[in-house]
């Protein structure tokens, strides 16, 4: 979990391109899947009786280098039949594209590591799917109860941490707290901006990041990522882990099932630019209070001679009528999340006083 400083200064672009039964099937080389079903809890379980469901489907994720020595650690949960793991970007990204570190993934109460690969990251949302070499890892049932405000989370309810705080030899601690606000938040680190953040006050620390959260009903809700040391919006100086967030699990429901079938393809608008979090971070004179404001459009993007720089986008309705109201950045990587390459969608944009609307091809 890494530290940060509340509302930091740090103009951030995002560039986005926006960039019971049994059952058991063979996935090749001689290894059979026979985990295919979630697992569950009884209505009413005790949190004591969720975490010691939800252990076995906690992991810890390892960066190693080439001797197999400790680079960094964190956690992870799996999500899907086959070894498919969420975790944080900031978990994992030291071994993105490297020739000098790899993953290893640790199941409970295991010391001996699996190899792991990386398939799908977004450092903007900060996750990542990883899947480990070995397929049998038990797995949890995801639930949106943050974007969705149908089954929005209630402030005070209860919820649960899975993970490996601090040191290995923590492997798969819990921890039990409560929602601490039904309002996003949204922060800072030293290298990036989150946003849409759960609230909660269930201890986490460093090793937490990539671990579950989950709710009373045993529904992964969210992956916890940052843990409050500094200034806080107020002002107001806080003690070390006294504030903690964690991700929703929304954009890892979204796209899940493709990636693991090695179909997923970002889809692509061809835009960069900012929102009111972006642009009051940056002591920016500009004036935003929602939507996504147009920087730059790629020459040879989706939405090239459709959208123009310094178009706001307010809203994206997708091709199977879904809608997404663009508040800030996120809502529009959810709206693309949602969709797929090849989809029509409808954008509609402020340009001037004007509002208008354009149909966009994604790339």
């Amino acid at each position: 979990m890494k530290k940060f400083f509340y509302l930091t200064f740090a103009f951030l672009f995002c560039f986005l391109t926006l960039t019971g039964c049994s059952i058991s099937f063979d996935v090749g080389g001689g290894k059979t899947i026979t985990n295919t079903e979630p697992l569950t809890v009884e209505t009413g379980a005790t949190p004591t009786e969720i975490a010691e469901e939800y252990l076995d489907a906690t992991v810890t994720v390892m960066v190693v280098d080439l001797q197999g020595n400790e680079i960094s650690l964190g956690s992870g949960v799996a999500v899907y039949a086959g070894g498919y793991i969420a975790t944080n970007y900031h978990v994992i990204n030291t071994a993105i594209n490297s020739n000098y570190y790899g993953l290893e993934v640790y199941l409970n109460g295991e010391t001996t590591g699996y190899e792991a690969e990386i398939l799908w990251y977004n450092q903007s949302l900060d996750m990542a799917i990883i899947r480990s070499e070995y397929y049998n890892i038990p797995f949890v049932e995801m639930a949106d109860r943050w974007i969705d405000t149908t089954n929005r989370l209630n402030i005070l309810e209860q919820v649960i941490t899975l993970g490996t705080p601090l040191d290995f030899s923590l492997q798969n601690s819990a921890s039990l707290g409560y929602i601490s606000s039904s309002e996003y938040r949204y922060a800072t680190s030293e290298t990036n901006l989150y946003e849409d953040l759960i609230q909660h006050s269930a201890s986490i620390s460093n090793g937490n990041s990539g671990g579950p959260l989950f709710d009373m009903n045993g529904y992964l809700i969210g992956l916890n990522t940052l843990g409050a040391t500094g200034n806080t919006s107020s002002n107001q100086t806080v003690t070390a882990n006294d504030i903690y967030f964690a991700v929703p699990i929304y954009p890892i429901m979204e796209i899940i099932e493709d990636v693991a079938n090695g179909t997923f393809k970002m889809p692509t608008l061809g835009v960069s630019g900012y929102d009111k979090f972006e642009a009051s971070m940056s002591g920016s004179s500009v004036d935003l209070e929602d939507g996504f404001k147009v920087s730059n459009v790629q020459i040879s993007g989706a939405c090239n001679g459709k959208l123009q720089t310094g178009d706001i986008i307010k809203n994206v309705i997708c091709e199977d009528g879904k809608s997404f109201q663009i508040n800030e950045r996120n809502d529009l990587i959810y709206a693309l999340l949602h969709s797929r390459s090849g989809d029509e969608i409808t954008v509609e944009y402020k340009r001037g006083n004007s509002l208008d609307t354009a149909i966009i091809t994604l790339a």
